[in-house]
């Protein structure tokens, strides 16, 4: 997968991504209190489907284009999470054209009350610049610093509670993402009870077995996992599915993206056979 992520806008792993992220954070404003959103790799934060990059690719057409182009009569009786993301898609398109996107800070800011606060990190300079200029946000810090050193300063916040989602470049992990795990270990660490939601693509399910055993032998508790392939296992293609997996998920999330997931998976699968969508407890209480 290419780093730059306007080749990937929103194809199918953005769409689950940004479904579950808006999900997670409906459910931490079930609560009064404030919460902390962090980012670690917040992008461009608003992307182009009209742009070469996205074109050459196509993966929007088999993502967020499928959805755009299904029925209302399909679309009303969507999960909340999915109507939510597809009005937040809807409503950009109509301030800033039909090819417009948002990337994960945007649709987080959007899920976000007017009480809580972002801080989103992006270390590719260009990227940078160019989130500085699309998240005009007084409730977001933008930090241009790499997140594998950055996350550890920033928490935990003073909100005390909140969400940080983790979906780093994954051609600069290794195969069972060790950087990775090491990273929520030591995050983990120094905020227990925050939120964890760390996005990762399917390719080789021995890798992502490899991946799971490791967080498990972590001893973190409460580990869910959520996953959506669109394609069989053993299809080889460059991208079959990705996951989310999830530490401290909130009350009733694993049902709100059970549902999702559910409902999701007809519309984005790629082969008449095979592929799935799960929601299980990697680790339990």
């Amino acid at each position: 997968m290419n780093y730059r992520h306007h080749f990937h806008a929103g194809n199918f792993a953005d769409v689950m991504k940004h479904v579950l992220l808006l999900q997670l954070l409906s459910r931490l404003n079930a609560k009064d209190k404030p919460y902390r959103y962090v980012d670690t790799h917040g992008g461009a934060g608003k992307y182009d489907l009209s742009t070469s990059e996205a074109q050459k690719s196509g993966e929007f057409l088999n993502g967020i284009h499928r959805l755009v182009k299904l029925d209302d009569s399909i679309k009303r009786n969507a999960p909340e999470g999915v109507k939510q993301y597809l009005k937040i898609v809807e409503d950009m398109r109509a301030g800033s054209g039909k090819g417009a996107y948002p990337g994960s800070p945007w649709f987080a800011l959007e899920g976000m009350r007017d009480i809580d606060k972002a801080t989103i990190f992006e270390m590719q300079r260009d990227v940078f610049q160019q989130l500085y200029y699309n998240i005009r946000d007084k409730r977001a810090g933008l930090h241009e610093r790499d997140a594998y050193e950055g996350l550890l300063g920033v928490i935990p916040p003073k909100e005390k509670r909140g969400l940080v989602m983790i979906d780093p470049p994954y051609e600069l992990e290794r195969k069972d993402f060790p950087q990775l795990v090491e990273l929520l270990v030591a995050a983990y660490k120094k905020w227990p009870t925050g939120v964890f939601a760390v996005w990762y693509p399917i390719k080789d399910r021995a890798m992502i077995e490899r991946f799971e055993k490791k967080m498990m032998k972590t001893g973190i508790r409460r580990q869910l996992v959520c996953e959506v392939c669109v394609w069989p296992d053993d299809t080889p293609v460059g991208l079959n599915g990705c996951g989310l997996l999830v530490i401290n998920p909130p009350w009733k999330f694993s049902q709100d993206a059970d549902e999702a997931l559910q409902w999701l998976f007809p519309h984005l699968r790629m082969s008449e056979n095979g592929g799935h969508a799960a929601v299980r407890w990697l680790v339990g209480e």
